[in-house]
């Protein structure tokens, strides 16, 4: 890569790649570095010098196997199956992934009155049979990037996995009274005529005397639990050191007692729960027809209760916190493309004493959101950048990615930068440029087919429309900030200040 070192308090790689693109990655793993020099030799080929502010020589070289010829550094590691789940279990250093493979099958299930029988089916060589999903877990070591040998466990024939979870349950050997187990959840699709049922499996990831010249094989899967449920296991979490499931239309609460699931608690749900996420002795609830609920585990009393929920219907695509400090929010996505932010406020009038989840922000992303994950700002450990937002220290950044193979993010702001970007954004909307006319306040206003009761919330700056400000001459960056009654530096600092905290990558 050919490109130049920018040296000071917020160093960064400017590269031009070989498609013709400059590409900018931050290197604040050192802090401030004030000098950089290229360093070719034997032992480090194609490498860097620098010297951080404590006035250390450090010797370095990217590593090879990433290329940088994206917004993020990035490697490809090819599976030849389909990924389906992937989770990461602390303990042991490894991924527990999922993954299938889709074979043309000439055999299914019927019903006969009483019970299934398998019929086979012979068209001949040219008739395109179905294909048939095979389902398989294995252990991958994030050292080599590679399956770790002999981990891999076949699920039975026609059973899919709708979940998987690295779930922290009650244990007496840890000091902590927790540990680390893979939880999965399953259902036997044998056609809509025969009954769903599924399994719930708990694997540990243990440690055995690795193999000779293989060292990544010490870990080995170890079976605590696996047996029948009365319907399909679509969803799984944890909460308080107790499992959390979905089993049908119930969200059952289960202890691991001696390696056996005891039933604590239940309560029944809407149509089909695909999603459970949990913090403390909350319990958020994905459905997918029915919107989102929020339920709470009360562990004396031993009972699991609503708390509140949506009443409107919504195709809910993907759930996730929305964390502020002390406030707490509900993210989801839809199948319109919407993101939509909830609160539970039981003083607010029209929230009923809290029975109904309050929409508080909407914003059309324009793509559908399948998942989500937290993650906290991030704070530099330079003393100069004691002026970052206030508050940022305990404020969570949720990332999401899109069917369309897109990443991003959305953040909580202090309500004076919100105020400022809300002005420069509607300044933007009316003055500038934008592509192909279109406009995008319209665009990101949310959409639905249903009929609405009040307008939209919105409350959500258009990150993509803010950052175009960047982008002007100055001239019109000047006239943008007199119509606003503010200085360029205050933008441009709220706009750094935003993309300092989410530069994880």
């Amino acid at each position: 890569y050919n490109g130049v070192f920018i040296c000071g308090a917020n160093p960064h790689l400017l590269f031009l790649t070989y498609r013709g693109e400059l590409r900018t990655h931050s290197m604040s793993i050192d802090g401030e570095i004030l000098c950089f020099a290229s360093f070719n030799n034997v032992n480090c080929p194609q490498g860097f010098l620098y010297f951080n502010r404590k006035s250390e020589l450090r010797i370095g070289v990217l590593p090879t196997h990433l290329s940088y010829d994206a917004p993020w550094p990035v490697r490809k590691v090819p599976l030849r199956c389909t990924p389906h789940f992937v989770t990461y279990h602390l303990e042991s250093k490894t991924y527990c992934l999922v993954t299938s493979i889709a074979e043309p099958s000439t055999q299914y299930y019927k019903f006969n009155g009483e019970d299934k029988e398998l019929s086979i089916e012979d068209r001949g060589d040219r008739f395109p049979y179905p294909p048939q999903e095979k389902f398989s877990v294995m252990l991958f070591s994030p050292v080599s990037w590679d399956v770790i040998p002999n981990t891999k466990i076949d699920l039975e024939e026609w059973e899919h996995i709708n979940c998987l979870k690295n779930v922290s349950l009650a244990y007496e050997g840890a000091r902590s009274g927790l540990k680390g187990y893979i939880a999965i959840g399953t259902n036997y699709n044998y056609g809509e005529d025969i009954t769903s049922r599924g399994r719930i499996l708990i694997y540990d990831i243990i440690e055995v005397v690795p193999e000779p010249g293989q060292p990544l094989t010490k870990n080995k899967f170890k079976e605590i639990y696996a047996k029948d449920q009365k319907g399909p296991v679509t969803a799984i979490s944890q909460v308080k050191g107790f499992l959390v499931s979905a089993v049908g239309q119930k969200i059952y609460i289960w202890q691991l007692k001696d390696n056996d699931l005891v039933g604590v608690a239940f309560i029944d749900t809407q149509i089909y729960t695909h999603q459970i996420l949990s913090i403390k002795s909350l319990i958020l609830v994905a459905d997918v027809y029915k919107s989102i609920s929020l339920l709470r585990f009360q562990e004396e009393y031993r009972t699991l209760s609503l708390v509140s929920r949506d009443f409107r219907p919504c195709e809910v695509y993907g759930i996730e916190y929305l964390i502020d400090n002390t406030t707490m929010g509900f993210l989801l996505s839809d199948n319109e493309r919407n993101l939509v932010l909830y609160m539970y406020q039981p003083e607010a009038r029209e929230s009923f004493g809290g029975q109904r989840l309050l929409k508080k922000a909407d914003f059309h992303v324009g793509q559908s959101i399948n998942t989500f994950f937290r993650i906290r700002c991030k704070l530099s450990h330079l003393g100069d950048d004691k002026r970052l937002m206030a508050g940022a220290d305990k404020r969570q950044i949720t990332m999401f990615a899109t069917l369309d193979g897109g990443l991003g993010y959305i953040m909580p702001i202090p309500e004076k930068t919100y105020r400022r970007l809300l002005m420069l954004q509607n300044v933007l909307v009316s003055q500038g440029s934008h592509t192909a006319g279109l406009n995008p306040k319209a665009f990101r206003t949310y959409k639905t087919w249903r009929k609405q009761s009040g307008g939209p919330c919105r409350s959500v700056i258009d990150g993509e429309l803010v950052w175009n400000f960047l982008q002007l001459p100055v001239n019109e960056k000047i006239e943008v900030s007199k119509k606003i009654g503010t200085k360029i530096e205050e933008l441009i600092s709220d706009l750094a200040c935003i993309d300092k905290l989410t530069s994880h990558f």
